[in-house]
């Protein structure tokens, strides 16, 4: 019978000296590398405790728990996401999950779990997103809070009345004010919370405000009245790196609703009586005119927008057209009711209406529908292909393989 081997044990020490001593020039870096981690983390711990000591407590410790196993099941892909809605005033798609708002705090939830929690006291709140960021602002308040999905990014305290605001892809944002002595004023900040710009107007109301995919330059559609005490909108474009005005476009007696960037150069303003296309020289690309009222939803991608408008042919109640940079695309989706909610992903569009909802691809043809979506208050496309159905107490992920849905490709 073969015998065990024997080995002889060495003391740590004299291990951990032989290491360091040893001929092998790959294991004494090892040795100093992981010397130098050890202190590093200890370090670390010990700033960590100091700075945050006095705010440990138990509810903290089941917090961070709640965080951590919230990762770890991220990756399972659940279906469903429940949360307490008694007092919610926002729910919004975002990423994998939903935010959940009131008036005390901001919650970012997944399938596993609360991913983040901050707390917000704000009297009527209002919440936008990004691909990576939230931010949570006081509409006629005068707070705001920018996150990721897992930390709190930096928070504003603002003087004046919050109005609405823009968030950008770089996590930079834009709050416009109601200014003292001026009508509005716009103030441009980092991701950090350091201002980057401001700009404060004694002749327009600014309506809406985008930051373009690079952060560089600002879009600020506006409406007030000319010399000649004409009522005009009208849209500027600014270059935040140097603060110059780079356009100044009429927008006739438009009343723009909102504005976005379609690239880094050309945006979309979406009016009460059209949507135009606009690219840095200030030239009108193109522009897609409607009755008043007739308006019914937007949605804007990474470089284009879908927009439905009421529609009065005998076939169909709504009319779909995708826009972007170069103009109104050749495709029109011709619906049969009224939309409820969309969503557009720059491939895909998900709409939403009495009868459920329905996924397009960009060259609007039906890829699959599920009708038990009736019911649901808002959709937002996942990057798997599904969507999330937003509802008031809960948040429902289905697909084209959901039991539930009907596969229309053929």
């Amino acid at each position: 019978m073969p015998q065990k081997a024997k080995s002889l044990r060495m003391a740590r020490n004299e291990r951990r000296r032989k290491i360091r001593n040893s001929q092998d020039r790959r294991l004494r870096v090892v040795a100093k590398l992981r010397r130098l981690v050890g202190v590093m983390i200890i370090v670390i711990s010990v700033l960590t405790i100091t700075v945050n000591g006095p705010k440990i407590n138990s509810g903290s410790i089941s917090e961070f728990i709640g965080y951590f196993w919230a990762g770890i099941d991220d990756a399972q892909e659940g279906t469903y996401i429940d949360y307490q809605s008694q007092n919610s005033s926002v729910v919004k798609p975002f990423n994998q999950g939903v935010v959940v708002s009131d008036n005390d705090s901001m919650s970012i939830l997944t399938s596993g779990g609360v991913r983040l929690k901050t707390n917000l006291g704000y009297t009527s709140p209002a919440i936008l997103t990004s691909e990576r960021y939230v931010l949570a602002y006081d509409k006629n308040g005068n707070g705001a809070v920018l996150t990721s999905n897992v930390a709190e990014a930096s928070r504003q305290k603002t003087e004046s009345s919050i109005l609405t605001a823009a968030l950008g892809e770089t996590g930079d944002y834009a709050l416009i004010t109601n200014e003292s002595g001026y009508k509005t004023a716009i103030t441009v900040y980092t991701s950090g919370g350091k201002q980057r710009f401001k700009w404060s107007s004694p002749d327009y109301y600014f309506l809406s405000c985008a930051i373009s995919p690079d952060g560089s330059k600002l879009a600020v559609a506006s409406f007030g009245s000319t010399q000649d005490a004409k009522l005009e909108g009208k849209l500027f474009l600014r270059d935040l790196s140097n603060e110059n005005n780079i356009k100044e476009v009429s927008l006739d007696s438009t009343v723009p609703l909102a504005v976005g960037f379609l690239d880094n150069t050309s945006v979309a303003v979406i009016g009460d009586y059209s949507t135009s296309v606009i690219n840095q020289k200030g030239e009108i690309v193109d522009q897609l005119t409607y009755t008043a009222d007739d308006l019914t939803s937007f949605s804007f991608s990474g470089n284009e927008l879908a927009i439905a408008v009421r529609s009065y042919s005998s076939n169909a109640r709504t009319e779909v057209y995708i826009i972007g940079s170069h103009g109104i695309s050749g495709n029109k989706l011709e619906i049969s009711q009224e939309i409820q909610a969309m969503d557009y992903d720059g491939s895909r569009i998900a709409i939403l209406t009495s009868s459920g909802l329905t996924v397009y691809n960009s060259s609007m043809r039906a890829l699959w529908k599920n009708e038990s979506a009736i019911g649901a208050q808002d959709i937002n496309l996942t990057d798997d292909g599904g969507v999330w159905l937003i509802y008031s107490k809960q948040a429902e992920h289905v697909s084209t393989s959901s039991d539930t849905s009907e596969d229309l490709k053929s």
